[in-house]
């Protein structure tokens, strides 16, 4: 990890660089769009700038960072349903989801997994993608998402029970 700059004190810059990559990659998984997710990073690097004050252990930085692109994935996503929902209403198609990857049956079905993710509420898309996308614990996702276990628990078999409905989840796809 790294060392703090002075007593209480953690070197933003530094902290930013090491974990730009990473925060970038969870919020594509969490958002399913590239463009989107660099817009979240950057709106969560705003924030934590501001906010770097509170910020005392270097120990508990990445998570710090982490707890907010995933808050700002959240936010973007009830934005995103709200504005899908405004285009439903106009009979304008939402932007179709770009491929992940070369192979054709992998993208149809990531396509799908993504439109069914977009169905799913804010809450229950972020915790499924931290948890089977992103392989967190769930304590870890309950700590990225500032909420409990048992929360987490719910919002992942909600999210599992929707998925396996609409079959883009197979009964054994996951533990």
């Amino acid at each position: 990890m790294m060392a703090p700059m002075a007593e209480g004190v953690v070197d933003f810059e530094g902290l930013v660089a090491a974990q730009r990559r990473g925060l970038e990659a969870l919020a594509r998984r969490l958002v399913w769009d590239a463009e989107e997710a660099r817009d979240v990073v950057q709106a969560a690097m705003t924030q934590a700038w501001a906010q770097r004050g509170a910020l005392k252990d270097s120990a508990a930085a990445a998570g710090w960072l982490r707890r907010i692109v995933v808050t700002q994935a959240m936010s973007h996503l009830r934005r995103r349903k709200l504005w899908n929902g405004f285009a439903s209403l106009l009979f304008v198609e939402p932007r179709a989801v770009e491929s992940m990857e070369a192979d054709a049956e992998r993208r149809e079905h990531q396509a799908q997994l993504a439109t069914a993710l977009d169905a799913l509420s804010p809450k229950q898309s972020t915790a499924f993608s931290l948890r089977y996308l992103e392989g967190l614990s769930i304590d870890e996702v309950a700590d990225a998402m500032a909420i409990d276990r048992g929360t987490v628990r719910v919002h992942l078999q909600r999210a599992v029970k929707a998925l396996r409905e609409k079959g883009v989840l197979p009964e054994k796809e996951l533990p």
